[in-house]
Parts: C-alpha cells; sequence; structure tokens
C-alpha cells in the first residue's frame, strides 16, 4: 500500500505542478514554458499512472451481498466490526477478553455493492489513513455510548448488541472483569466525531494497522462475503 500512496502524491505533484504554470500571466514565452513543463511532467507520471490504475483495479474478493452504510443498521459497517473483532481475538492478548468494535458511518465514504471487489473500491470505502487503536474502557462508560447512538441514530458496532436502547454484551465477561476493551480508529479514540466517552480510558494501545489495509486483508481472506442485513440496533 506504501506504493500506491507514493503513486497519489507523485501523480498530485504533478497536476500541481500544471495547475500552477497554467496559472501564470505574461509573456509568450511563460505560457510555452509552461506547455513544456506540463507535457514533461506528463511524461514523467504516465507510467506510474498506469501502475496504479492497474492495481487499484486488482479484485481481490466479491460479496454475494450490498454490503451498504446506513443507519441505524448498516451491513457494511457490521461486517466490519465483526472482521475487526475476529482479527483481534486471534491475539492471545485478547482471546479472553471482553472485546466490541465502535466504528463511525462518517469514516466509511463508499458502500460495496454485490459483486466484485478492487483494491480501488476499498480506497472508495476508506480514503483516509486512519489506524486501529485498542481502549479499555470501565463500564460507567455504558451510558454515554448509549445515549451517543440514540442520538446519531445508530454507528457500526460489533460485539454487543443495542437492544431497547441499551447495550447488551453476549455473556457477563464483561461484567465479572468491570471493564472491556473495544477496537476503533485513532481518528474517533482521539474523542474525532465527539465520542467523548473514549476519552481519558484505562489503557490505550496504537497500532500501525491502517483500517484501509486492514479491509483488504479481511476482503482477501474471506474471498466470497455473504453478510447479511440484520437487526443490531432498536430502541
Amino acid at each position: 500500500m506504501k506504493k500506491l500512496v507514493f503513486l497519489f502524491f507523485l501523480i498530485g505533484a504533478g497536476l500541481s505542478a500544471c495547475s500552477y504554470h497554467l496559472q501564470i500571466k505574461g509573456s509568450r514565452q511563460n505560457v510555452d514554458d509552461s506547455s513544456k513543463s506540463s507535457v514533461a511532467m506528463d511524461s514523467l507520471v504516465a507510467p506510474y499512472r498506469r501502475e496504479m490504475l492497474k492495481e487499484f483495479g486488482l479484485v481481490i474478493g466479491e460479496t454475494t451481498t450490498d454490503l451498504v452504510v446506513g443507519r441505524p443498521n448498516s451491513s457494511l459497517g457490521f461486517w466490519l466490526c465483526d472482521k475487526l473483532i475476529e482479527k483481534s481475538k486471534d491475539s492471545s492478548f485478547f482471546k479472553d477478553e471482553p472485546l466490541v468494535a465502535f466504528i463511525n458511518n462518517g469514516g466509511l465514504r463508499a458502500d460495496l455493492p454485490k459483486g466484485s471487489i478492487t483494491v480501488g473500491d476499498i480506497y472508495k470505502v476508506m480514503p483516509f489513513d486512519n489506524r486501529m487503536v485498542y481502549l479499555k474502557l470501565s463500564l460507567d462508560r455504558i451510558p454515554e455510548m448509549e445515549a451517543y447512538l440514540k442520538e446519531k441514530g445508530g454507528e457500526p458496532i460489533g460485539g454487543f448488541r443495542l437492544v431497547k436502547g441499551k447495550l447488551e454484551f453476549p455473556d457477563s465477561l464483561a461484567q465479572s472483569k468491570n471493564y472491556f476493551w473495544v477496537v476503533t480508529s485513532d481518528f474517533l479514540a482521539n474523542g474525532g466525531d465527539n465520542m467523548f466517552f473514549f476519552n481519558n480510558p484505562l489503557q490505550r494501545f496504537d497500532t500501525n494497522i491502517l483500517f484501509r489495509d486492514f479491509i483488504i486483508e479481511a476482503v482477501k481472506k474471506e474471498k466470497k462475503i455473504a453478510f447479511y442485513p440484520e437487526e443490531r440496533i432498536n430502541w
């Protein structure tokens, strides 16, 4: 993925340079120099642009159902939350820990329609360089999270459900430990989108894993996604 980021930078630099030269006013010589510079930059960028388009068009999996962003229940958001928990549970640290996922619809910028999924599709879904973060929270944060979900009309969650306005864990593990872990993005962990209930956690683990890279790997691993709409949030 670093290569794709570099390609974006190079192509963006080329477009910026062209834009800059086109704005120059003055002599005919300046216009001619601008044209020559633009052609030179296009020649430089062209092979990288072709490589980027080739990688973006690479099919990495497929979905047998439409994965959509929406409220109160988001099939794309729920699938992603479940994958976040599944990956985290592969770790010996989180294997026997109460763990949930909580992200936001605003961070998901496109649906994944039924059919083939390409690398470019994932960049449309997640164009940001958000990274995965783990937060350890006490149970007294639950009422704030419930109020937030009601105010927003729902957000993607996994590992628990909102039933008649109350968040319910699938077992008593969180209650017995009096805490739970949340996997989310660094943007939200820092209070983004007014998720202030993430502030001052009992513990915090930051990772270098980009959400976008995680989604790409999750699609590759599952290959054929069959995730059907479900009511995970209701009042």
